[in-house]
């Protein structure tokens, strides 16, 4: 088999760039080790796009349910400090949308059905002699000769092991909970963060089709608070004390999810003819809902190397179209990973003077307008992140 471009891994980023590539008549094959069947009958992980993640959508023809989030509210859970962030404030008419994530999976899987390989993993890869195509072996037998190699198959990503890239880790030492509940809340456009010692909580509506007092709740927690407790004990413990911050009853009404926090990126995202992208190069805390954005923000970028590449020559230069895009993203993603980990750090903490700083901070930002605009253009995509 021959391909421009091979995917490792058919999940959303991977499955986006095949079928942007398919757009602009450029070869793609994905190789996805999963046999592609959605078992999963309860939708409950779901995702944020920001505008521009979702133009990207739309401008392949992806037209997916989604909820939108026209004003943010953040505030601190012991004291007076708060925020609020509008899409009026940019001239926008929404900050953000909310997708089930199995939706978005199965829409971009229907696109390169055809382009994927199910139950197959990339083994090997070697490089032909004195030419810029290398061969991959996949699970199956067979072999595939491509000029690209895309590494979209997340966390543990067994092209950045294959191509030995050098890794960078840290540890949250929390875990994220998310489930679907029932409440009513007085902005049904609005997306709620509030910050307090029993965890980062966030709830934002679903989806007008699931039913307007339907919303989803991401909740991280210190890991050490869960030691004596399961998780579904400790959410009916402190579920309370974010309906008396919200003023309305929070019913759950889905099972509960749950992940440990962490993150990860790596010194290089180009190793000879491969290439990490999205999950694969790196993650972040869920906090500011930005892993995916940033997942797509690097699914453009190298769409675009490969596409103006291509255009430009039949013998497009491999290392100078993956340095291109190694440029575009790296130091982007590195100074959001670090950024959410000073946010991470500075709200999780219980010394009293950072909270009186978070209380000062929320509250000065709040009243500054540049500042404001600054931070909501950024979160919501219309400055390319």
């Amino acid at each position: 088999m021959k391909s421009s471009v091979t995917v490792s891994g058919g999940g959303i980023i991977g499955n986006y760039i095949a079928s942007r590539l398919a757009n602009n008549n450029i070869e793609s094959l994905v190789v996805e080790k999963s046999d592609g069947n959605n078992n999963q009958t309860e939708n409950i992980r779901t995702l944020t796009l920001n505008s521009y993640s979702k133009k990207l959508l739309d401008d392949i023809g992806i037209k997916i349910p989604c909820a939108e989030i026209k004003t943010i509210k953040v505030f601190e859970g012991e004291g007076s400090g708060k925020i609020d962030f509008r899409a009026e404030e940019i001239d926008e008419d929404n900050l953000s949308y909310v997708v089930f994530f199995n939706e978005l999976q199965n829409l971009l899987q229907q696109k390169v059905l055809e382009k994927t390989l199910f139950r197959s993993e990339i083994k090997k890869i070697t490089k032909k002699d004195s030419e810029e195509i290398s061969e991959v072996y996949i699970s199956n037998d067979k072999t595939i000769e491509t000029k690209f190699i895309a590494g979209c198959d997340g966390r543990n990503s067994n092209v950045a092991k294959l191509a030995e890239y050098t890794e960078m880790t840290g540890d949250y030492n929390q875990t994220a909970i998310t489930f679907t509940a029932s409440c009513c809340l007085e902005d049904k456009h609005a997306a709620y963060q509030i910050f307090s010692d029993k965890g980062i909580f966030a709830i934002m509506p679903l989806p007008s089709n699931i039913g307007d007092s339907t919303h989803t709740v991401v909740w991280s927690v210190d890991n050490e608070k869960l030691d004596n407790q399961n998780i579904e004990q400790y959410v009916n413990e402190y579920m309370s004390y974010f309906e008396g911050k919200l003023s309305s009853e929070i019913k759950v009404n889905s099972s509960i999810l749950s992940f440990k926090l962490f993150n990860h990126h790596f010194k290089n995202y180009v190793s000879g003819s491969t290439v990490l992208i999205g999950d694969a190069a790196h993650s972040i805390h869920p906090l500011a809902g930005q892993g995916i954005n940033l997942g797509f923000a690097d699914a453009d970028a190298f769409c675009e190397e490969i596409i103006n590449g291509f255009e430009k020559s039949i013998n497009i230069d491999q290392r100078l179209v993956l340095k291109r895009y190694e440029v575009r993203r790296k130091n982007m993603n590195l100074l959001m990973l670090k950024s959410m980990d000073f946010f991470v750090n500075l709200f999780n903490s219980n010394n009293l003077y950072l909270k009186l700083l978070r209380n000062i901070g929320l509250s000065r930002v709040n009243k500054t307008q540049f500042l404001k605009k600054f931070f909501i253009s950024h979160a919501s995509g219309k400055n390319k992140i």
